[in-house]
């Protein structure tokens, strides 16, 4: 932090005043003679000194309180000039922790910034109108005819928001420019409920075990499709019949990978599960580190691809007469199953969730069933 005393004192301008003999007259007098400003002065940690000048004393007042209070919390120094094209090669470089699919549109965003702001901005000198400025750019750009959703926006917001706070963190801006700003009320977006026999309907559809295997692992475990591609047979635990969604280290088998909530979680197996899951380490090559890849080839396999797997799901899904619907929503049925027999903080923890909040408002559904006992009740109700 800078020095621990911000001083206020006078700041003459112009040439020295004489008197009527030409001679220069002492300091002491300069105050009546001498025009001048207020300046607020402190010394940074490099022993750079640092002034700011005001009109008036009682404006040096003030400013000098706000930083002596700076300079008590550490912050007394000027942030670093960095600049935009700079921080965004740093933040992506130390954000190890981030997801793959989460670092590519945090990079996607900082492009953004860097088209709108300018690359060579200094990260310290971006202000909350420029936040809001961009925001609303982003809001007003058209894609293939079509404005961004509200949803869409809030992520962008939230990336950004996030991102500001490693500049904050790393001293290089004092204050989250999108800090203040809030996101917009969006209504929940609806999503399709996949009944038992919906899901009985699947699996008779499927063209092989190993959709199957993807479909149950989905539905009766409740893994997100990240989960699903990056298992590996490891994290299969047949005797207690449960599977471990944990991270994987990069080595010569397999690639580095960050579950989306960071944690470890340990997800019951259900029978039926199991057998499927026994029948295609059957049928698996020796060697096969994860438990679904592309091909056979060569032992190891390779992961399969996500894109492949959203592509061929639709089909099975028609094929079937199943309502549209997605991969995800067979964890989202998943969670709306097991609420009805387990409390709500057990679901939380099998899912992921870092916050209650998220598994009761996006992923337990009121069932139809559930509505129709509501409305016997009241009808119950008012003939008593």
């Amino acid at each position: 932090m800078a020095t621990e005393k911000v001083g206020v004192g006078r700041k003459y301008h112009g040439p020295v005043p004489v008197d009527d003999s030409g001679t220069p007259l002492p300091k002491s007098e300069w105050p009546r003679a001498r025009p001048f400003s207020w300046a607020v002065r402190w010394f940074g940690t490099d022993g750079k000194r640092f002034s700011k000048s005001f009109k008036s004393r009682r404006e040096a007042d003030r400013y000098a309180e706000t930083k002596q209070a700076q300079v008590r919390a550490g912050k007394g120094d000027r942030p670093r000039v960095v600049t935009l094209a700079e921080f965004a090669t740093s933040y992506l470089e130390l954000r190890g922790d981030l997801a793959a699919m989460t670092k590519v549109e945090h990079k996607r965003t900082l492009r953004r910034l860097g088209e709108f702001l300018g690359h060579r901005t200094v990260v310290s000198k971006i202000t909350p109108l420029d936040a809001r400025r961009f925001l609303a750019c982003y809001r007003a750009r058209k894609y293939r005819g079509r404005t961004p959703a509200a949803a869409t926006v809030n992520k962008v917001l939230r990336e950004c928001k996030r991102i500001f706070r490693e500049a904050v963190a790393c001293s290089l801006i004092r204050e989250n420019p999108f800090s203040e700003m809030r996101q917009e009320k969006v209504g929940q977006r609806p999503w399709q409920f996949i009944s038992p026999a919906d899901f009985r309907r699947l699996i008779e559809t499927s063209p092989s075990l190993r959709w199957r295997a993807m479909i149950m692992l989905g539905y009766c475990c409740g893994l997100r499709l990240g989960e699903v591609l990056n298992l590996t047979w490891a994290d299969v635990d047949f005797e207690r019949s449960q599977v471990r969604v944990v991270r994987k280290d990069a080595s010569e088998r397999q690639a580095a990978w960050i579950p989306k909530d960071k944690e470890m979680r340990v997800v019951p197996l259900p029978g039926m599960a199991v057998s499927v899951l026994v029948e295609l380490q059957l049928a698996a090559q020796d060697g096969q580190e994860y438990v679904f890849v592309n091909s056979k080839g060569p032992a190891t396999g390779d992961r399969a691809k996500r894109n492949n797997v959203w592509r061929d799901f639709r089909a099975i899904r028609r094929k079937a007469g199943v309502p549209k619907c997605s991969f995800h929503d067979l964890r989202k049925s998943y969670c709306t199953n097991l609420a009805g027999a387990v409390p709500l903080h057990v679901v939380q923890e099998l899912a992921g969730h870092s916050d209650i909040r998220t598994t009761r408002k996006h992923y337990v559904k009121v069932r139809d069933e559930q509505i129709d006992t509501a409305r016997t009740a009241l009808d119950d109700v008012l003939r008593a």
